[in-house]
């Protein structure tokens, strides 16, 4: 294994971090000429550690780096992290990878593939596959992006790495808040964008009770435009609002309480390739909704020798996906006939509860440990329909079936109406995990962990109307027999976690680790074999992997440049591949290895006392260890395959230069580069679903004035218009204008005011 990584270091390159790496600490008076230091709570121990003394591959974004540009979604996290993508359809419509560790893109309905990122706000899981919540108001203190299998210590969701957005906490002795207003115009199909944010913070007894209350409320334009109306499709309204409280009771005890709630309704990002750029034809408005209320009671209580801290979470969300589906259902049904409009709808409603206990040591001394217990409960009702106007009427004539009636002879929810079906999901896990380290001669930590898991999920499927059931209603046999199909799914086992660190100097950290990385099977949608001639299996089982990386994180001339450097090796086995069928529908198999094998280089220079200048950049090289054997030929691949969603190559690089004025008043000067190489869609080009998400590159930049109490900006961002198409659905039946092209928003130029108080 050693010698597979070494080799990686041929593949070493100049990197960059739109972000800030912290390093040690130095004298005050030295401070502006160095890069500032930043401290992390990634490892979940007692106290906040020093991000260059921290042994893994890991970024800390902070959020004025993406607000200065008028960003702040997760897509322009991803941006900013080595080894980080994602793919986006629309508002919540996402998926998140690292580190070459993917296989299939986003499926809104698809209930059992379960993440590969987990996405946490401070000790709140909040991931969903292919739908991430995107939360612009939670006044963030600082994200961090933790690249390798995390889970030892955040669990099976893990498998890839994890994105921690950490809030910043109320004060009890002061009152202040902040307002800001921001403005912009987007090119092409776009038109004006703006939002409103403000947040208040108030001291409701001091030193003991701090609220903090957070409201957003933005509305963005679209960019693609349907040309049989003339309208946007992809406009979106986000609202959002967030009321965090602390108490501190105590010198040892600290509560805090938050409620989160997120109203996003918007359109799909998505173009015809055979059209006009940023072009469709929908016959339906295709619209997407999403509301979310996230609460929270952290506790954290300062014993003798060690600290409880017990985080409850309980997540409530609802989803609403609605798509144009005119070319399948002629396709499918009335093949050779006029466009029938077809809308096909997905209702999702999700509640979650997580209770996790863990128990930090504070005893000063050579072994610090964590222990802890995680319980979750989850349950997700799915309701799918296809309402479609004049179909009964249409497929009486068609088919010679006089009278036809969806709702009477194939049992839909309605007339009129393809295909209906429910989904339920309940889930249940608890796992016990523990991780300690043990310092020898001030300079050696040796680590060593494990998470000790248990899962099950029922799950429960009813398919009818035409397209749902098995066998469909024929005139001589009037009724159709519903898909019916309940399920149980389960796993238990073990993650272990193995790190050594040795401390060269206080400004040089080599390390090693070796994790493992599991992810839950589920259960499939059972496949109408009628209609599909294939026999899909009933459920599918887990997928694992063995991460190995080595690293070192090293400052230089007196802290004013920072390089760290990792090299990884993952082997990922019983691979959980998506198999689309002809006929549209889908499951899921274990099939075949993966190796995923790279560089990652994150560098800060301090050119001057108010200059700076970043780099990062990550090669992966991500194929397939042995062939991809599927009951379709199309869609096996051969061992050497390039796995889907996974560009090799990603780079960026940052300025930033403040030039100060009379009277504290300054002004800020700052620009991003960030490039991502192509990548494809599946693995075999011979795959249904195969075609190349070409490279791109955006160009942001901002000039700022600040001045006492208030700043003014201007930015602009995708100034080259070089980042286009962000995902490809191939066209499933050759009726439709092309393939379908998910867009990134086109160049956007604007102003924002802001006004602390």
């Amino acid at each position: 294994m050693g010698n597979k990584l070494m080799g990686l270091s041929a593949l070493a390159m100049v990197s960059t971090s739109a972000i800030v790496s912290g390093q040690t600490q130095t004298p005050a008076t030295d401070r502006a000429d160095q890069i500032e230091r930043i401290e992390v709570t990634a490892s979940r121990s007692a106290r906040a550690e020093e991000i260059q003394q921290v042994p893994m591959a890991l970024t800390a974004i902070k959020p004025e780096s993406l607000a200065k540009f008028g960003l702040s979604g997760l897509a322009d996290i991803a941006r900013l992290a080595p080894s980080v993508d994602m793919q986006e359809q629309g508002p919540g419509v996402n998926n998140i990878t690292m580190r070459g560790l993917v296989v299939r893109g986003i499926t809104p309905s698809e209930i059992a593939d379960a993440s590969l990122v987990a996405v946490y706000v401070d000790d709140m899981p909040v991931t969903l596959k292919s739908g991430n919540p995107d939360l612009k108001v939670l006044d963030l203190e600082r994200i961090e992006v933790l690249r390798g299998p995390q889970g030892t210590l955040y669990g099976a969701g893990a498998m890839a790495g994890t994105i921690r957005q950490i809030t910043q906490k109320p004060d009890a002795d002061s009152m202040f808040g902040s307002f800001e207003a921001v403005g912009s115009s987007t090119s092409g199909n776009g038109g004006a964008n703006g939002n409103l944010r403000g947040m208040v913070n108030i001291p409701v007894k001091e030193g003991v009770l701090g609220l903090r209350v957070t409201g957003y409320t933005g509305e963005d334009s679209g960019y693609v435009k349907n040309i049989l109306n003339g309208k946007r499709t992809n406009d979106t309204r986000t609202d959002q609002g967030r009321v965090a409280m602390r108490l501190q009771a105590s010198s040892d005890l600290t509560v805090d309480a938050s409620i989160t709630a997120s109203s996003m309704s918007g359109g799909l990002n998505g173009a015809f390739s055979g059209l006009a750029p940023f072009t469709t034809s929908a016959m339906t408005e295709q619209r997407t909704k999403d509301d979310m209320q996230l609460y929270n009671l952290a506790v954290n209580y300062k014993m003798a020798k060690a600290e409880l801290v017990s985080s409850t979470t309980f997540v409530h969300r609802k989803t609403l996906y609605r798509k144009s589906d005119e070319y399948n259902t002629t396709a499918f049904i009335f093949p050779g006939q006029s466009l029938i409009q077809a809308d096909y709808t997905i209702a999702n409603k999700l509640q979650d509860f997580a209770q996790e206990f863990r128990l930090n040591s504070t005893e000063a001394g050579p072994l610090k440990w964590t222990a802890g217990l995680f319980l979750e409960s989850g349950k997700r009702d799915f309701w799918e329909d296809e309402p479609t106007p004049g179909m009964d009427a249409r497929y009486a004539d068609a088919y010679g079936f006089p009278g036809y009636s969806s709702l009477v002879n194939d049992l839909a929810f309605n007339k009129d109406d393809q295909f209906s079906g429910t989904q339920e999901s309940r889930s249940r896990q608890a796992a016990l995990f523990a991780e300690a380290t043990y310092t020898l001669w001030d300079k050696l930590d040796l680590t060593a962990g494990v998470r000790l898991f248990t899962q099950s999920e029922d799950f429960k499927l009813r398919f009818t109307g035409y397209y749902g059931n098995t066998p469909a209603a024929t005139v001589d046999a009037p009724v159709g027999t519903p898909n019916v199909v309940s399920s149980k799914a389960s796993a238990r086992g073990g993650n272990p976690r193995f790190a050594a660190a040795y401390h060269l100097a206080p400004e040089h950290l080599l390390y090693a680790q070796a994790g493992k990385g599991f992810r839950y099977g589920g259960n499939n949608q059972p496949v109408p074999e009628t209609l599909c001639g294939i026999q899909a299996p009933a459920s599918f089982g887990p997928d694992q992997l063995w991460s190995y990386e080595l690293g070192s994180k090293n400052t230089f001339l007196n802290q004013r440049v920072s390089l760290n450097v990792a090299a990884f090796l993952i082997d990922w086995e019983k691979v959980q591949v998506a198999n689309y069928l002809p006929c549209s529908y889908y499951y899921t198999q274990n099939a075949g290895k993966i190796r995923s094998q790279g560089l990652e280089i994150e560098s800060m220079v301090k050119l001057a006392r108010r200059m700076s200048l970043g780099f990062n950049a990550a090669y992966t090289d991500a194929k397939a260890r042995t062939a991809i054997v599927t009951p379709l030929e199309a869609q096996s691949a051969p061992a050497g395959t390039r796995t889907p969603y996974a560009p090799r190559l990603t780079a960026s690089l940052s300025f930033n230069y403040t030039v100060p004025l009379a009277d504290s008043d300054e002004v800020g000067i700052a620009a991003t580069y960030s490039y991502r190489g192509n990548s494809y869609t599946d693995f075999a080009p011979t795959g249904s679903n195969y075609a190349e998400i070409p490279s791109s590159s955006m160009l942001n930049a901002a000039l700022s004035y600040k001045s006492g109490k208030y700043e003014f900006g201007l930015f602009g961002t995708n100034l080259s218009n070089r980042t286009r198409v962000v995902d490809v659905t191939r066209d499933p039946n050759g009726l439709q204008p092309g393939d379908t092209i998910y867009m990134a928003r086109p160049r956007t130029v604007g102003v924002r005011v802001k006004a602390r108080f």
